[in-house]
């Protein structure tokens, strides 16, 4: 197990066989050795080298574990677990892990990027130890929710394109027309519309570019002229170098709280309140209003 996650972690055998001072041979045997114990392909190999699995990333952290339960066992010392692994939707892990690690500098932070299907899908799994969600997500019972603040949502455009709106509350009827970037997910190979939240629905605007993310979806708006709605923190830097604009709509006013999960038997109550007044500094700092 050692030898494998030496592996993920340097990038390649012959890194992992420096580090380990080993030989190249040794690790390769003792990485067969622990897929013909598990009954899984750990590492994929081609004329370019190996990669860990899809199945290899999947058991990682449950490896890490095992060692570190080990270690601690045959040491007979407490066992302390020196890393966090976040998961959110990608606008809110390269917008609060930063935060998350600065607060607990003491952990090594992992952050994961995923969709809130798979965050449900995969939170009774310990797949990860901290969620950060917007609304109320279905939770197993060993985890625990603690709203941070809340989230507005807003309609940005271009500056050129704002300006020829004309000054705002802008009425429903003047946006209608006009292209959107919407969000899109891919289920095996099928792309399927995402709900944005906006009160303007999808059969009922014009649809524009797509993108998975919603950070490819600001800067598509950004540089096509075209309307995206979203989270205002998502778009803070957009805004702050005027890429784009806030519209303001009549009726349009939305938010969602925002919520920070974690896995009780993982995560510390000490590093829980951290992680909820650094949070709670991040929102008021990203969306003063």
């Amino acid at each position: 197990m050692i030898t494998f996650l030496g592996v993920c972690r340097c990038g390649s055998i012959t890194s992992a066989a420096r580090a380990l001072k080993v030989t190249p041979s040794q690790v390769s045997k003792a990485v067969v050795r622990l897929e013909s114990q598990l009954g899984v392909t750990l590492l994929s190999r081609s004329t370019r080298g190996v990669q860990v699995s899809d199945a290899g990333r999947r058991l990682t952290p449950q490896l890490e574990e095992l060692v570190t339960r080990l270690r601690a066992l045959r040491g007979n010392v407490p066992l302390e677990r020196n890393d966090l692994t976040v998961a959110a939707p990608s606008y809110l892990t390269s917008l609060l892990v930063p935060r998350i690690a600065v607060a607990l500098p003491e952990l090594r932070v992992r952050g994961l990027e995923l969709p809130p299907a798979l965050i449900r899908a995969y939170a009774a799994e310990n797949f990860f130890d901290l969620t950060l969600t917007l609304g109320d997500e279905r939770l197993p019972g060993s985890w625990v929710s603690t709203r941070v603040g809340h989230v507005r949502r807003a309609l940005f455009a271009p500056p050129a394109l704002a300006k020829s709106l004309g000054a705002g509350p802008l009425p429903v009827a003047r946006i209608r027309e006009l292209p959107f970037v919407s969000p899109i997910f891919n289920v095996n190979g099928q792309f399927v519309p995402v709900d944005d939240g906006c009160p303007l629905g999808h059969a009922d605007r014009q649809l524009g570019h797509e993108a998975q993310t919603l950070g490819l979806a600001l800067e598509l708006a950004a540089r096509t002229g075209q309307l995206v709605y979203g989270p205002v923190i998502a778009a803070r830097g957009h805004l702050d170098r005027g890429q784009l604009v806030e519209l303001e709509v009549v009726g349009w006013k939305a938010s969602d709280p925002l919520a920070v999960a974690c896995n009780g038997e993982r995560v510390r109550a000490k590093s829980q309140r951290a992680l909820v007044a650094a949070l709670r500094q991040a929102l008021a700092e990203l969306d003063p209003r």
